[in-house]
């Protein structure tokens, strides 16, 4: 030590001093950033139980408003509806008419809107799948299995009966299921004045809740 210069004594004895105040800092830090992951952990945590508690309400809320729901509201609401009405209404007139000339273009045309002969006609006619069952509920898929003919206010009718949402002058039914739309197709038919026609194709699923 007595060949070390004073002033190195002096550096080196408050170097020494200061390490456990260095340490102490170290330590402080090492600890405050712990705690600010901790605290991120914790909000983090808060955030998911918040939209989980959230996501239950939405789920309990979905499954009290269906759960008066008709298994066969399908059959009972969609499946006996009938469409193009004026067309119909028009076609039986001039059949009926006694100065009518015999014309099977007029009778195939009404017979296939009026479902005549035991054919299915301008129908909905769903074929169901595979039911496949899960915890809470069980989804069949839905198929048209023909496309029919429409026009916008017929559209309305069967929108609103599957949304479940007033569409125009047509409103929802009752005990409705939940419905998807997975496939939907609608196609110009024919275009005039006073006429317009649509090819609708579409498919669903059918929510129940167990």
């Amino acid at each position: 030590m007595k060949t070390i210069p004073i002033n190195r004594v002096i550096i080196y004895s408050v170097l020494i001093g200061l390490l456990p105040l260095i340490f102490v800092i170290f330590n402080f830090l090492s600890e405050r950033s712990d705690l600010q992951e901790l605290e991120t952990s914790v909000e983090d945590i808060q955030h998911e139980a918040a939209v989980k508690e959230k996501k239950q309400a939405l789920n309990l809320a979905v499954r009290q408003h269906f759960q008066e729901a008709d298994h066969f509201y399908i059959d009972k609401q969609l499946e006996t509806l009938t469409f193009l009405d004026q067309e119909t209404d028009l076609l039986q007139k001039i059949s009926n008419n006694s100065s009518f000339v015999n014309d099977d273009r007029v009778k195939k045309r009404l017979d296939f809107l009026t479902g005549a002969n035991g054919s299915q006609g301008n129908r909905l006619v769903f074929s169901e799948g595979v039911v496949q069952k899960y915890p809470l509920f069980q989804e069949t898929v839905e198929t048209l299995m023909h496309p029919v003919e429409i026009n916008a206010k017929d559209l309305q009718e069967i929108l609103a009966k599957i949304e479940g949402v007033r569409m125009g002058a047509a409103v929802p039914s009752p005990n409705r299921p939940q419905l998807f739309i997975t496939d939907f197709r609608l196609e110009k038919k024919t275009i005039n004045e006073k006429n317009q026609v649509f090819q609708l194709n579409l498919k669903l699923v059918k929510r129940e809740f167990l």
